[in-house]
């Protein structure tokens, strides 16, 4: 959308005078690379003179667009903000839908367990919903970054590199409002924590042995095939996709 939106901008900002120069420089521009085809088919001397007049005459309509452009540059960026801020405001980035797992393929766990026990499906979704409703995706992406934000640090404030962070991700995930890092951090390490016990007592070495998370994954992948009322086609237990049934989780 944003690219959509670029040139038209530069021609309203620019009006009649910035159009005539587009076209002038574009013209030059043909006309050069027909006199270069010339050339090189031919060692004339005359037409060698011509294509460096010529190629003079392209850079000068060059530079001048350039200018040009550079002039408009802000009025181009404001629009483009704007359209990213129309768009997000649209389209609410918290959350995810009911549909969220429809397209799940029918041999993943995902689309077994709403087909063996719905009313299971329907908890689990709503208690997954629940969190997802408050947060914003782009703390996780800023909590995968962080470690390395706090090391580049040292050159630069950690306040400064977070702002760099947060305009460079604001077009994609529609950021407007600024992340409290430090309390984001703190949460995060106390959810990693909680999570990483539950593993360790749910299922040992779970998180330290690959072994042991391919074992549970193709015994829950087996357990869940028993038990689906349907009958699907399921990747073979050494293929990439038999592991990618659930996820890295």
């Amino acid at each position: 959308m944003q690219e959509a939106t670029t040139e038209p901008a530069y021609d309203h900002a620019g009006g009649p005078a910035y159009l005539a120069l587009s076209a002038a420089m574009n013209a030059a521009q043909e006309r050069y690379l027909e006199a270069y085809r010339r050339c090189r088919a031919s060692a004339d001397e005359a037409a060698t003179a011509e294509l460096v007049s010529l190629r003079t005459e392209m850079e000068r309509r060059q530079t001048a667009f350039r200018s040009a452009r550079r002039a408009r540059e802000p009025f181009v960026a404001a629009t483009r903000a704007a359209t990213v801020r129309a768009y997000w405001s649209a389209r609410p980035v918290r959350g995810i839908p009911d549909t969220f797992f429809a397209d799940a393929p029918p041999h993943t766990a995902a689309a077994r367990m709403q087909r063996i026990h719905p009313p299971w499906w329907g908890a689990f979704l709503g208690r997954l919903q629940a969190p997802l409703s408050h947060g914003h995706p782009a703390a996780g992406c800023l909590l995968d970054i962080l470690p390395q934000l706090r090391r580049d640090a040292r050159r630069k404030k950690l306040s400064a590199l977070l702002t760099e962070w947060h305009e460079a991700h604001a077009d994609r995930w529609g950021l407007f409002s600024e992340i409290h890092y430090r309390m984001l951090a703190r949460r995060a390490a106390r959810k990693a924590a909680q999570v990483a016990a539950w593993f360790d007592a749910s299922a040992p070495r779970y998180r330290t042995s690959e072994a042991v998370r391919f074992a549970l994954h193709a015994e829950l992948a087996d357990r869940l095939a028993a038990a689906d009322p349907w009958a699907v086609a399921v990747p073979t237990r050494y293929s990439g996709a038999w592991l990618s049934e659930h996820g890295p989780n």
